[in-house]
């Protein structure tokens, strides 16, 4: 996530009545983030969800008298955690604010909120990490809360914002849902804290086995080494040891990471890597991959299962 620049349209009359009665090549070259609120269209075609979001945020806070308070995916996002699906509006507690509702962009959220649970991170005031992750495993879908909360109880991990951030212990996260028994959607969120695993590698690893629970099929181990014959390791996402298979994901960056690329052409990438399966075939003869597309729709999941030899309980 990339901090680009927030344009208010001074030159076109900072009002939507000047934008309006402007030139047809002005009002298909910039599109309307906020109310008086512009960027250029090329700049906002460019970015990622991610982004977009982010530059909501950056017009929602500067657009209220006193700072907001961002939850939610908003707050995840600051923090650094994956975030499924992002909102196309912005995520705020209400937090003692009165005569506030939700509207076009902004999703206020009329929970209570102490002090102590926020947080002030790259000039943004938002829900500290804890509450975060509480939150989410509260609101969000199983497969959605399971990624946030894999990437939060790691040991540590990385934000845009934030920098090196300190992850959170399951057993805090257990203590705080405990603590929340009243609130609506505590029963989701045991289930999604108990299931989190720190050693998920990425966001779609954590929603393929959150699914694979859903639909029944058995637990993987996850990140298991291969030894190869150089004495290094082979890491696989999952594996089935008692059914001879092994699963890997592919996301759309996986292959790009600097631990695979290594200045490598794209010939010698794909090389390299069916020489990995190879070898990891040695141990484990039947293999599956699966990307986004089917990660995300338990049906498709399941007949990709199905396919390769995979059966649900029952």
């Amino acid at each position: 996530m990339d901090d680009w620049e927030v344009r208010r349209v001074a030159v076109f009359g900072a009002r939507d009545a000047a934008v309006r009665t402007s030139s047809a090549e002005t009002r298909s070259s910039h599109v309307r983030v906020r109310r008086g609120i512009y960027v250029d269209n090329s700049d906002w075609a460019e970015k990622e969800r991610e982004a977009r979001h982010f530059v909501r945020m950056q017009t929602v806070s500067a657009s209220m008298r006193s700072a907001p308070v961002f939850s939610h995916q908003s707050a995840a996002l600051i923090w650094g955690l994956p975030v499924v699906g992002v909102p196309l509006q912005v995520q705020l507690i209400a937090a003692g604010r009165v005569g506030v509702r939700s509207q076009r962009g902004i999703r206020w959220h009329n929970d209570a909120l102490r002090d102590s649970e926020i947080a002030e991170v790259g000039g943004f005031l938002v829900t500290n990490l804890e509450r975060t992750l509480v939150d989410l495993a509260r609101a969000c879908t199983f497969p959605s809360a399971v990624a946030a909360l894999d990437a939060g109880i790691r040991t540590s991990f990385e934000s845009p914002v934030a920098g090196r951030v300190r992850g959170v212990e399951p057993a805090r996260l257990g203590e705080l849902v405990n603590a929340a028994a009243r609130r609506r959607g505590v029963r989701a969120a045991r289930r999604a804290v108990a299931f989190a695993d720190a050693r998920s590698g990425s966001a779609g690893e954590s929603v393929s086995r959150a699914n694979l629970h859903l639909l029944g099929f058995p637990a993987p181990e996850l990140q298991v080494p291969f030894r190869r014959d150089d004495g290094g390791f082979d890491i696989v996402d999952f594996d089935w040891p008692a059914l001879g298979r092994f699963g890997e994901f592919d996301g759309r960056g996986k292959y790009l990471r600097d631990e695979y690329t290594a200045e490598r052409t794209i010939e010698e990438i794909v090389l390299a890597e069916k020489d990995r399966e190879d070898r990891i075939r040695r141990h484990r003869p039947l293999g599956v991959r699966w990307g986004w597309d089917v990660a995300l729709e338990p049906m498709k999941l399941h007949r990709h299962m199905v396919m390769h030899g995979f059966h649900p309980a029952g």
